[in-house]
């Protein structure tokens, strides 16, 4: 009863979520249309969020033991990651008005 338990889940399921959503959120993160703003980043944010977690949950699971879920979890996180960090560039340059430069790769930046 005082042994602890060890994790039974198989890391490549988280795995194949960051994967699948690291995209999805790289996605929602390029480009915010000007129609139902605030669903998109929320949608955008929830899919990164959750991207970037089960990726470092299939790190966590996966230790050492198994090299490719460890680097299809790095590919997830980074996608997710980038997507994350567009959506909240974006973001600031929308509630700034402007003031805060828009991305090299908005539509609206202006070269």
């Amino acid at each position: 009863m005082g042994a602890a338990s060890r994790d039974h889940e198989p890391p490549a399921v988280p795995a194949t979520v960051a994967v699948l959503l690291g995209p999805v959120a790289f996605y929602m993160g390029l480009i915010i249309p000007a129609a139902s703003t605030g669903r998109h980043v929320l949608l955008g944010a929830v899919f990164g969020v959750v991207c970037v977690a089960s990726g470092w949950r299939a790190i966590a699971i996966a230790r050492r033991r198994r090299v490719a879920v460890r680097v299809w979890s790095w590919i997830g996180i980074v996608l997710g990651g980038v997507g994350l960090v567009m959506l909240v560039w974006q973001l600031l340059v929308i509630v700034t008005g402007g003031a805060f430069p828009a991305p090299f790769w908005s539509p609206y930046a202006r070269h």
